[in-house]
């Protein structure tokens, strides 16, 4: 049970100083998204729709869009998935964190249990 106990640490450990060393990131996604202009000689009216780039993300329980200049294409785009790649570290983290509660809860029983043996007022 101690290996497992310090297996998970050192896993968690990795897995913290990797989402630390995250300097840069921007909440949301990047897409590529299709629409009309609504000019109607335009190819779009036909169905030829216009790619357009945009951000989206929430804030204070709302929405938020903009359009992203071509020469951020890029940079957003590293951004997040930085912001993603540091969720699901997160989220591997409380799975980690969960079964370490486990783990301790475990051995806190097994401890206890092995304290107590031979001590009559002890016993339940």
């Amino acid at each position: 049970m101690l290996k497992k106990i310090h297996a998970l640490e050192k896993k968690r450990q990795k897995i913290l100083d990797e989402v630390l060393s995250t300097k840069k990131m921007v909440w949301g996604s990047f897409c590529l998204i299709h629409v009309k202009c609504g000019n109607p000689n335009c190819r779009c009216a036909k169905g030829e729709l216009h790619p357009h780039h945009r951000m989206s993300w929430r804030e204070k329980g709302r929405g938020i869009s903009r359009a992203v200049p071509k020469e951020e294409y890029a940079w957003i785009e590293e951004m997040t998935e930085n912001y993603k790649k540091v969720r699901e570290l997160r989220r591997t983290l409380n799975t980690l964190n969960e079964e370490m509660n486990t783990l301790l809860d475990q051995l806190d029983e097994h401890t206890v249990k092995k304290t107590r043996k031979g001590r009559a007022y002890l016993e339940v």
